[in-house]
């Protein structure tokens, strides 16, 4: 059984009905008498009785409210109703939220809940603000044993956050050992602990992560300690299924953690540095999709230079900040989805911004969503879109330089423009030239390089959405050629003045159109 599948999926499977001895006889009797047509106690009255003793007989049902809608669904139903409910980021510790509501509603509703251990697999153990918990009747450990114990054998995304542990009590210190103990049943965790802490819970759970798939690390760095010092996190190295890892806080991933790497599929990590970057993607050969980001320079190696990394099955790169420095020595030929943000004029040099288009050229055959939010990138623009024929979606932030023409020129190539082929009898015939004849989906991010700037062409934007909007249905090369679904537009500063005939204009043709100026 596939204990990942959806709550109705697993109805049939997992729903447990409510135990008979557990609803009273007289609801029994409820449900046999008092859901009659017409009138409940008619078929109960003895006409040869006085009204009193009728009146006496029907006594004990007469205390007792006619079952509800609720009582009357099936437990199945009842469950596929409660499913549409989210729990993941219920702490457990908070009896008023999560699962632990509905088990204060009735009887019926807390057998339900308590036997169906689908409502008990979000195990978000939150002990930030655990200091309040001190003085409270539900002691934390004894609300994890019965949370846990209520999720029978089923696997548990589990969450814990414990930014400060010192001086905490020892119910609170039972209760991240319960959890610690269900390791075997974790599913997907997100841990955010001290540093120091990581190493008091391998014994734990080293070894014992046989059915971990996710996992999020976020550590909390130790203060005047130098980072060369740090011991190793060696707790995650044996998980058999572990396929996505997200970093957070570590000075040097490959280093601070042992991980089996080579079967990651998905991998998120931002350093201080590049480098760390290089190496994550170095022992990941096997990576899918990725996101990587930093914001310091790429530091020299001390073996040389970088060998180049292959990543054959990569489709999908985001990459932030200088963390576009590494692109240079990677080649991911596959790649579909591109996306670099976020990085500042100066720090790329020439022959990085060189290295990068040649990256995106290698997979211009299989691009088909690219983000370039990238001032270094931005006079590179025209080359990138000639290289990359097949894009689909395309979304360009631009800083406009004072009396450059780079909008102007960027609304030339992608407008569709009609020429009149020669050599057919038919001199109407319409064929259609422009970059990107697949892209359906634009957005731009525009802002000037200095206050004073100018307004830009309104109209010449809206002549080119309506050529690539308009021209596909009247040309004989539309097979080759798509329309424009879909403008999305952020103008910063004075750029833009909005009007509503530029808005009437778009949805005339029926472009969905978004356009908003940001101060």
């Amino acid at each position: 059984m596939d204990t990942s599948c959806s709550y109705i999926e697993m109805l049939d499977i997992n729903a447990t009905p409510i135990p008979q001895s557990s609803v009273p006889k007289l609801r029994e009797v409820e449900q046999e008498y008092l859901t009659i047509d017409d009138d409940p106690y008619e078929e109960l009255l003895d006409w040869t009785l006085s009204a009193a003793q009728n009146t006496a007989c029907l006594h004990p049902l007469l205390d007792f409210h006619p079952p509800s809608f609720f009582d009357r669904l099936p437990t199945e139903m009842i469950i596929m109703i409660f499913s549409f409910l989210d729990f993941p980021e219920a702490n457990l510790l908070e009896v008023n939220d999560g699962p632990w509501v509905l088990t204060q509603v009735c009887r019926s509703w807390r057998e339900i809940v308590k036997h169906c251990p689908l409502f008990w697999i979000h195990a978000n153990l939150d002990l930030s603000c655990w200091h309040y918990t001190r003085n409270r009747l539900n002691r934390a450990d004894m609300l994890v044993m019965i949370f846990l114990e209520r999720s029978k054998e089923i696997p548990l995304n589990v969450q814990i956050h414990c930014p400060d542990v010192q001086g905490a009590s020892n119910h609170i210190l039972d209760a991240v050992a319960h959890l610690l103990n269900a390791s075997p049943r974790w599913k997907t965790a997100v841990l955010d602990l001290p540093y120091s802490v990581y190493h008091e819970i391998s014994p734990r759970v080293n070894g014992k992560l046989a059915l971990l798939e996710c996992l999020t690390l976020r550590l909390d760095l130790p203060h005047k300690i130098p980072r060369n010092s740090l011991s190793v996190i060696e707790a995650f190295q044996l998980a058999p299924k572990l396929r996505q890892v997200s970093i957070e806080g570590t000075p040097y991933a490959t280093k601070n953690i042992r991980l089996p790497w080579e079967q990651l599929t998905h991998l998120n990590a931002y350093h201080d540095y590049p480098n760390p970057n290089y190496h994550c993607l170095r022992l990941s050969s096997n990576l899918v999709e990725c996101h990587i980001g930093a914001h310091g320079d790429l530091l020299q190696s001390p073996r040389g230079n970088y060998s180049s990394v292959s990543l054959p099955n990569l489709t999908r790169l985001f990459v932030e900040g200088t963390g576009a420095l590494v692109l240079p020595y990677v080649f991911a030929p596959n790649t579909e989805v591109l996306h670099i943000t976020n990085t500042l004029p100066g720090a790329c040099s020439e022959e990085c911004i060189e290295a990068v288009q040649e990256f995106i050229s290698e997979c211009s055959e299989s691009l088909k969503d690219l983000a370039l939010h990238s001032d270094p990138l931005d006079y590179r623009v025209a080359e990138i879109l000639y290289a990359t024929p097949e894009l689909v979606n395309l979304s360009l932030r631009l800083t406009l330089p004072k009396g450059s023409s780079l909008f102007e020129d960027l609304l030339k190539w992608l407008s569709y423009r009609d020429v009149s082929n020669s050599n057919s009898f038919n001199s109407s015939t319409t064929c259609l030239l422009g970059l990107l004849p697949r892209l359906t989906n634009l957005s731009m991010h525009i802002e000037p390089s200095s206050p004073d700037e100018t307004a830009f062409d309104v109209m010449a934007l809206v002549q080119m959405l309506v050529s690539r909007r308009n021209m596909p249905r009247i040309s004989e090369s539309h097979h080759r050629f798509r329309q424009l679904e879909s403008f999305n537009l952020e103008v910063k500063g004075s750029l833009w003045k909005a009007e509503s005939r530029v808005l009437d204009t778009l949805n005339e043709i029926g472009l969905r159109t978004s356009m908003r100026s940001l101060q």
